[in-house]
């Protein structure tokens, strides 16, 4: 598929409705999510809904975190570990909660694009963190801003690569 008909194919779905894109290693699947955030951060500020000194991307990341500044928010999962998805648990008044993650607060503030990259390398428990975003646009109680955009990528499960499998729940909540 080629980058215009994938922006067609992305912009006449709704908001809510995660992507995953599937195929071998460099065939430019993180390009064209770049080349997505382009498109959809040129619309926003076009429209008065995001800020013109929102970044499309970060280039300069040297740490590997996800920039939260950004319109894409790059995401690594098969870096992350459960923590990193659902934040670090606090006690308020003898009851844990959980303190959401800079990346995804700032997802719920205002637009985004979430890039989960890698999904299939994932640790098991990271993919069950990762299912609430996906499916529910929410995190421990909070949600996505409605502009906000969840896309994924994952080399496919055969020909050598060494991925986990997905969940056929999870795979389910993605146009593929």
């Amino acid at each position: 598929m080629d980058i215009k008909t994938c922006i067609m194919v992305v912009e006449a779905m709704p908001n809510n409705q995660s992507v995953l894109l599937v195929g071998k290693h460099g065939i430019g699947k993180s390009q064209v999510v770049r080349q997505l955030a382009a498109h959809f951060h040129a619309e926003l500020v076009a429209a008065g809904k995001l800020r013109k000194d929102v970044p499309i991307c970060d280039s300069t990341r040297k740490d590997g975190d996800p920039r939260v500044d950004s319109y894409l928010i790059d995401m690594r999962l098969s870096q992350m570990s459960e923590g990193d998805m659902i934040g670090l648990p606090l006690l308020v008044d003898g009851e844990t909660r959980f303190c959401p993650p800079a990346w995804f607060m700032a997802a719920c503030r205002e637009p985004r694009i979430i890039f989960l990259d890698e999904i299939n390398r994932a640790t098991p428990e990271v993919m069950q963190a990762a299912f609430q975003v996906v499916l529910d646009y929410q995190l421990n109680g909070f949600k996505l801003h409605p502009e906000s955009r969840v896309l994924a990528a994952v080399n496919p499960d055969a020909g050598g690569y060494s991925v986990n499998g997905m969940d056929p729940a999870l795979l389910d909540r993605f146009a593929v």
